[in-house]
């Protein structure tokens, strides 16, 4: 039996390195900031959970709680609580962003399994005439219910899926279904040394009445290194087939005042908003767990469209 386990194993990771380099030579050809803004329902790739974000969204290896649904799902297979978590953040003018997860370990032999809605709305918009003449408001919004399985195989590596329903809404509806593929191994140093990749919004087009367009696909690959117990670096090269090539990096540091009781602090950056003016790339979070709670902030300037602040709730129990 265990035999056959390492055999579906190494299958399923065949499989992923397969699509990951096929997909990646597919897409150099057309890695390009002129191509930014060709694909749509680019909420897909607005980082999720105060922690990650503090980090620089650095989470692609590292991912063992509710946000791995989002991150890298075969990091649910690491998790040993259930963790559920909430995120908030507000954009520019009236736009806000919200992240709600679950995710749980089954058991060994069924591994782990989560969901999670992802939700952005634009707010109230004016609606005008050719005279520029108001004539009444809709409000655009875009939300992804993601269904996820993960699985650990051969000790120390993982592989999952998620599975998604994807909806934007601008003044009419389209609707899309798409998938993520991950795996994540920590059989090397001893555990220290984590290493992930992950292959994400690989489906169908979202339809606009009459006009198809192609959902923004993401590959990742990342590693971490637990400097100490409670002292984590990671590192991400993330590769949209509708941008350049994109670098995060970040560091979280826990400091125990008392058991059950801590407060981290993180630090990080990524490039994936070089392109606008002003100050940016930067981020900066704090965190604050006390027995099974977590509250968490981070803070992402974006040049001149301002800065933005995440605000995360999670439990595990």
């Amino acid at each position: 039996m265990e035999n056959k386990k390492m055999t579906v194993g190494k299958v399923v990771v065949a499989l992923a390195l397969g699509m990951t380099i096929g997909m990646a030579g597919k897409s150099f050809a057309s890695f390009s900031s002129d191509d930014a803004g060709t694909r749509s329902a680019q909420f897909l790739k607005l980082g999720v959970g105060a922690k990650a974000i503090g980090m620089g969204e650095a989470y692609t290896a590292i991912a063992d709680d509710a946000d791995a649904i989002y991150y890298n799902v075969a990091g649910l297979a690491f998790s040993e609580k259930k963790s559920a978590e909430y995120m908030f953040s507000k954009y520019v003018a009236d736009t806000s962003y919200h992240w709600v997860a679950f995710g749980m370990p089954i058991s060994e032999s069924l591994g782990a399994a989560g969901v999670a809605i992802q939700y952005f709305t634009a707010g109230d918009i004016d609606k005008t005439d050719k005279s520029a003449n108001v004539n009444g408001t809709f409000s655009p919004s875009d939300m992804a219910v993601n269904l996820s399985y993960a699985h650990k195989f051969m000790g120390e590596n993982s592989a999952g899926l998620n599975l998604k329903i994807i909806n934007s809404k601008i003044d009419n509806s389209a609707t899309a279904f798409a998938v993520d593929l991950g795996a994540q191994t920590r059989r090397f140093m001893e555990g220290k040394l984590l290493l992930g990749m992950a292959i994400q919004n690989l489906g169908s087009s979202l339809k606009y009445e009459n006009d198809d367009s192609k959902l923004p696909v993401l590959i990742k690959v990342g590693g971490g290194y637990k400097v100490q117990a409670n002292w984590v670096a990671a590192l991400d090269v993330i590769l949209p087939e509708d941008n350049g090539p994109q670098v995060a990096l970040g560091t979280d540091y826990k400091y125990v005042i008392q058991e059950g009781m801590n407060i981290s602090g993180r630090l990080g950056y990524n490039t994936k908003a070089v392109q606008v003016t002003g100050f940016n790339g930067l981020t900066v979070g704090v965190g604050f767990g006390y027995q099974m709670a977590s509250l968490d902030y981070a803070w992402m300037p974006m040049g001149d469209l301002g800065d933005t602040h995440r605000i995360s709730l999670g439990i595990k129990f």
